[in-house]
């Protein structure tokens, strides 16, 4: 008994560190395994269990950003159910998408089986014909295709995370918006064709990132002037091109620039060029002393401030942002951090 529960510990050891290799989580296939791995929690071994059956070593975990946590759960259930086709915001991950971290607790998956939606165990099951479309692959995993996945999300889930998913399919270019609109006529009595419809006309592939997404998605609720997106101005010294998130011009002659910040651009190496994040302050600094030169404000906002639609909506209006439509949500009642807007709220259900 002593050989083999060394013999198993060891094993468990490797597939630990073989599961981490490839950026997943471990999913205990044997009974021995399963028992070996509970006994280390027991023990106190620093092991966390994301999802039933699925398991890993507490710094690793920790050190997987959002995004990367998600994944680690598919690879692990795609090892325990290889014939599992991954949809909605998971495909989206997988795909390289922008989806909200607040959506990526739930696993989902499409199942030929039933006709109701089901979740247990951090995994929503959805009805779908899979054998309607082949299933397309990415990061090494199945998923429904990227128009599928799109259109899912679009109908599904609530309009500024659907915004900020379809902006960066474009984006990306992985679709187009006459491909988006090709689609939801085929799928016409699919529920929730028409939010589709009208996200498909919304969306726009300009949009930096999936907080300036959801940002513009908000400005469009609240009442307020679709912003031209990536204005470019010259900077009065040298000549550079700055190109503004947001920008209004109004009809008395102001140009107000919004700017979201993320955080991304100061701890990306790809957005922050390998500076630091205070060379990368300075540059901003820098370049928004020179956009107040050219402009008649800079409003600067941050996610927490787009998710309170009543904040977001006194920013806006306090630089003068102007409205050109009535707002689709009553911020004197809208919960502090955004959820969902009906879609009876668009006049599209």
């Amino acid at each position: 008994m002593h050989k083999l529960k060394k013999k198993v510990d060891e094993q468990v050891r490797i597939s630990f560190e073989e599961d981490e290799a490839r950026g997943a989580c471990l999913a205990t296939y044997s009974e021995a395994v399963h028992k070996d791995v509970q006994a280390r929690i027991a023990a106190g071994y620093d092991i966390v269990s994301p999802l039933p059956g699925l398991y890993a070593r507490g710094d690793f975990w920790r050190g997987l950003t959002p995004e990367q946590q998600a994944i680690a759960k598919m690879r692990g259930l795609a090892t325990r159910h290889p014939d599992w086709i991954f949809r909605g915001t998971s495909a989206a991950v997988l795909l390289g998408l922008s989806v909200s971290h607040r959506l990526l607790d739930v696993i989902e998956v499409a199942s030929p089986h039933g006709t109701k939606s089901r979740r247990a165990g951090g995994v929503r099951t959805r009805h779908a014909d899979v054998d309607e479309e082949p299933c397309a692959f990415a990061r090494g995993l199945p998923v429904t295709p990227v128009l599928r996945t799109v259109f899912d999300c679009c109908r599904e889930l609530p309009f500024r995370d659907a915004v900020a998913i379809t902006d960066s399919a474009l984006r990306l270019g992985l679709v187009n918006k006459d491909q988006l609109v090709a689609y939801a006529n085929d799928k016409r009595r699919c529920r929730g064709v028409a939010a589709a419809h009208h996200i498909a006309g919304f969306a726009d592939g300009r949009s930096g990132s999936g907080g300036e997404s959801m940002a513009r998605a908000a400005m469009w609720e609240l009442g307020f002037v679709a912003p031209e997106l990536q204005a470019e101005f010259a900077d009065p010294m040298s000549g550079r091109r700055y190109f503004a998130d947001f920008c209004w011009r109004t009809e008395e002659g102001r140009v107000i620039v919004g700017e979201f910040d993320g955080g991304e651009k100061y701890v990306d190496p790809q957005m922050s060029g390998g500076r630091s994040v205070a060379g990368v302050m300075r540059a901003e600094r820098l370049r928004e002393s020179r956009l107040t030169a050219l402009v008649d404000a800079v409003v600067r906002f941050s996610p927490t401030m787009v998710a309170d639609s009543a904040e977001f909506a006194r920013l806006l209006d306090t630089f003068g942002v102007p409205r050109d439509h009535r707002p689709l949500i009553n911020v004197a009642d809208a919960a502090p951090f955004y959820d969902e807007v009906p879609l009876s709220a668009y006049g599209i259900m």
